[in-house]
């Protein structure tokens, strides 16, 4: 239900779209600083929280809705590392918490802003269609792995990580992601601004990407000795265990869509 709540909120627009993105971030925060603590790293709560408000401000600045010349997400960008670097001086001067925030802040509060970026691109009207494309080809990824995996899976795919994953189970997201893609980009004329061969490639990296953020999580969980980042959803998990992969799989279509179009 929360995620729905979430996913309305991008196709109505801006008006929702930072109060959610803003209630993410709050909730992200708080299960990255309750992991990590569990392994006795302790987080800044605030630095995470103000940094990742200044990010969000920034990205909606870079709609070109004010001084579109301004670098608004850089700006941001160089104010969080001063801030970081300001905070470890006057803290202890601990150099790996600082790692560790940076860290965090690149893993979370950087990469939600990219939901604003791509939720208008190339503008209002075709952005939640262009945002579509990374969610679906996600959620293609993650079926068709667990499908193909718990049936042919044989060979392990990261074991250190997540011992359940199979190579063949990845090839079989990458399918599912591009069998996806194609049905959906017919029904909908102009979803996609390329070729099939395009098409394939873009998939593909998706696929890829959606596979690599969620054994980002693995990793981070494994490291904290955590089954799930959260309860954000009863039984299911964690905020993050749901977004785990999207928040990797936004920012490269943003930049591919850019790059390329």
């Amino acid at each position: 239900m929360g995620l729905a709540i979430i996913f309305l909120a991008l196709w109505i627009g801006l008006v929702l779209i930072v109060p959610s993105l803003l209630y993410i971030l709050w909730v992200s925060v708080g299960e990255l600083t309750d992991m990590f603590s569990r392994k006795g790293v302790r987080l800044s709560k605030s630095f995470l929280l103000i940094s990742g408000t200044l990010t969000l401000i920034a990205s909606v600045l870079s709609l070109n809705a004010f001084a579109p010349q301004v670098p608004w997400r850089e700006i941001a960008l160089g104010l969080v590392v001063l801030y970081a670097f300001g905070q470890a001086l006057f803290t202890g001067a601990d150099i790996t918490q600082l790692s560790f925030n940076l860290m965090a802040y690149l893993y979370v509060p950087w990469m939600l802003g990219y939901f604003v970026l791509l939720r208008y691109y190339p503008n209002d009207s075709l952005g939640i269609i262009t945002l579509s494309l990374p969610i679906i080809a996600t959620f293609a990824t993650d079926i068709g792995a667990f499908f193909v995996g718990r049936s042919l899976g044989r060979h392990k795919l990261a074991p250190t990580v997540s011992p359940n994953k199979t190579i063949e189970g990845s090839i079989g997201g990458i399918v599912a992601a591009f069998l996806t893609l194609v049905i959906y980009t017919w029904l909908i004329q102009g979803a996609f601004p390329f070729g099939r061969g395009e098409l394939l490639i873009f998939s593909l990296l998706i696929s890829i990407t959606a596979q690599l953020g969620d054994l980002t999580e693995s990793m981070i969980k494994r490291y904290c000795g955590v089954k799930d980042s959260g309860e954000f959803l009863p039984g299911h998990g964690g905020i993050l265990d749901r977004l785990d992969s999207l928040i990797f799989t936004i920012p490269l279509t943003y930049y591919l869509l850019v790059i390329f179009t």
